[in-house]
């Protein structure tokens, strides 16, 4: 098992070198449905070809049925379908504007999983650190139960 905090610093670091809010939630999207799916195969015991299979919105579906007394997953896994949302906004609107909907996102979820702080706040570093918070706790999580 992988230190949890070394999972948070690992995506906070590889977020924090992009500065468009864009790209963060796009590449911070495919971090968390990596860490989604490692839940997967370590609560569910599904194979690769199985995970792969399956949307965002389907591995938060799989998994919430798997944790369903795990409350810091069930929260977890109800903040990431926000952000699945606001992905799917950015994919198919031509001009969303998710500024505020980012910053109150990451607000909530800092106010909820944030383990420790690595840099002074502004709207693009809260958007790392949540994302990094959430994908600690979705691992931490999942590992919990192996």
């Amino acid at each position: 098992m992988i230190p949890p905090p070394l999972i948070d610093w690992a995506v906070w670091s590889n977020l924090d070198r992009y500065r468009d809010t864009e790209l963060i939630l796009l590449k911070g999207h495919l971090l968390l449905e990596f860490m989604l799916s490692e839940g997967l195969s370590t609560r569910l015991s599904l194979t690769d070809q199985q995970i792969r299979k399956l949307s965002f919105r389907e591995k938060l579906k799989a998994l919430a049925t798997a944790t369903e007394t795990d409350k810091g997953l069930t929260e977890a896994l109800e903040f990431l379908e926000q952000l699945n949302r606001l992905r799917n906004r950015l994919a198919h609107e031509p001009f969303p504007k998710l500024e505020t909907d980012l910053a109150t996102w990451s607000d909530q979820v800092l106010h909820v999983f944030l383990k420790s702080k690595h840099q002074r706040y502004t709207p693009r570093t809260k958007i790392t650190q949540a994302i990094s918070a959430l994908a600690r706790s979705v691992y931490e999580s999942a590992s919990s139960e192996a």
